[in-house]
């Protein structure tokens, strides 16, 4: 089962990678296209993206905040949230096996 997933892991994750606009800007690359709204959507709101945008904004003069789209800061909150929350859940459980090799 987990040689299974070590083989999966580096192809989600570089899928991941590539549809998160880690070398395109999503708006701009789906400004002129026919795609269905929702699909952009669900390309800007995925955490890479939106950490992205961030990052591009706070390191990239002129990428100011006309280009930052406004779910970006929401987004960014909302997914630090659930990651803490799923984290804390995660461990919690798991406080029993910690020092018992």
């Amino acid at each position: 089962n987990t040689p299974d997933l070590a083989q999966l892991m580096p192809f989600v994750l570089r899928t991941w990678m590539y549809a998160s606009g880690v070398m395109f800007s999503i708006p701009a690359m789906l400004a002129d296209k026919d795609v269905p709204h929702w699909l952009a959507d669900v390309l800007q709101w995925n955490p890479a993206a939106v950490y992205m945008d961030l990052v591009r904004f706070a390191m990239i003069d002129d990428y100011g905040s006309s280009y930052l789209p406004p779910h970006v800061w929401a987004f960014a909150v909302g997914w630090a949230l659930l990651a803490g929350v799923i984290g804390f859940v995660y461990f919690w459980k798991a406080e029993e096996r910690y020092g018992r090799g």
